[in-house]
């Protein structure tokens, strides 16, 4: 159930818990063995309610994103983070990426593996802004890995998260519309730029991967009287006493690099580091009453698990602590 603002209790939201239905049972058995019985098998196997919803394969957002902008606009979340203020307009997100060829398509790696560093993107941003700036499109640089595009004349351009691209066909996600030509040609233009960029042989040396291509995603109008209270309505990645003092809307985002990957094992670790610093720390946390209930919702690349958990169904001691509901 998405967050609407009015919940009385807190809510957590672990993007790619759920094992993959061709691994499931394996992990499961993993889980088993290196997790604790007081932590995540005891908050599932104990849950008061769950619902488990299936979204479209082909989504341009994963479901915890779609989760996700019911209250916070990814664009926002980011500036605000970047501590950045973009001008009046039509603005996107811009990922560097690597795009590598698989069989007879082009796949979209995980920005995350690509260790670009701040001085490789800075560079390889200053040919692409030259580029943008002839075709009347503002680039503007948050961080190495995360840059932001305007112009006013692309507003109809339907994007797909780069997490939602990942590992596939990008053809199938790449931006649609009226003006996917022009960013076609845009981009095709910066890839032959940086083509022959110093950069990338000095990434080469030390086994990096290429930078050749943008994932271009998220658009959305900035209006400087627009209020933006809801860029840090969520918070991620804290930790279990910054969250029992301040109960916001909670993003634990550490499982999502080994599995887009694949590393069920670094998966695997994970998860476990996840439960001894959070999930069982959670649990004591509930029997306290402090929270009394919250709502942990656990995703996969196309569903939801959403878990109500209470102090009270933490007492239901006839239901043994175990991780058949990832399954």
């Amino acid at each position: 159930m998405p967050y609407n603002g009015a919940m009385s209790h807190p809510q957590i939201i672990i993007p790619f818990s759920l094992p993959p239905p061709e691994h499931a049972r394996d992990l499961v058995k993993l889980l088993t063995s290196v997790c604790s019985a007081n932590g995540l098998a005891l908050l599932i196997s104990r849950a008061s309610q769950s619902d488990h919803e299936r979204c479209d394969d082909f989504s341009p957002a994963l479901p915890h994103e779609v989760w996700l902008s019911k209250q916070h606009n990814p664009l926002h979340h980011l500036t605000s983070k970047l501590k950045l203020s973009l001008p009046d307009g039509y603005w996107f997100v811009v990922n560097p990426v690597n795009l590598h060829i698989a069989s007879n398509h082009l796949v979209l790696t995980d920005y995350r593996e690509l260790e670009l560093t701040d001085d490789e993107a800075r560079s390889l941003f200053a040919s692409a802004r030259k580029l943008c700036s002839e075709v009347n499109v503002q680039l503007i640089y948050g961080d190495a890995a995360n840059w932001f595009l305007g112009t006013d004349a692309w507003p109809e351009l339907v994007t797909a998260t780069p997490d939602a691209a990942c590992g596939h066909n990008i053809e199938i996600w790449s931006p649609k519309g009226s003006n996917a030509l022009a960013w076609r040609k845009l981009q095709n233009e910066i890839q032959m730029e940086w083509f022959i960029h110093p950069v990338q042989d000095q990434r080469q040396m030390r086994a990096a991967k290429v930078i050749n291509g943008l994932w271009l995603w998220g658009g959305t109008r900035i209006q400087s009287s627009q209020a933006t209270g809801h860029a840090d309505a969520v918070r991620f990645n804290s930790d279990i006493a910054e969250f029992i003092n301040d109960p916001r809307p909670t993003v634990l985002d550490q499982l999502i690099a080994p599995a887009l990957a694949g590393d069920w094992s670094a998966w695997a670790a994970s998860m476990q580091e996840l439960d001894q610093n959070w999930l069982t720390p959670l649990c004591q946390a509930i029997r306290t009453g402090k929270p009394k209930q919250i709502e942990l919702i656990l995703g996969n690349s196309n569903s939801l698990l959403n878990l109500r958990i209470s102090s009270g169904s933490l007492r239901r001691f006839w239901r043994g602590a175990n991780f058949n509901a990832l399954l």
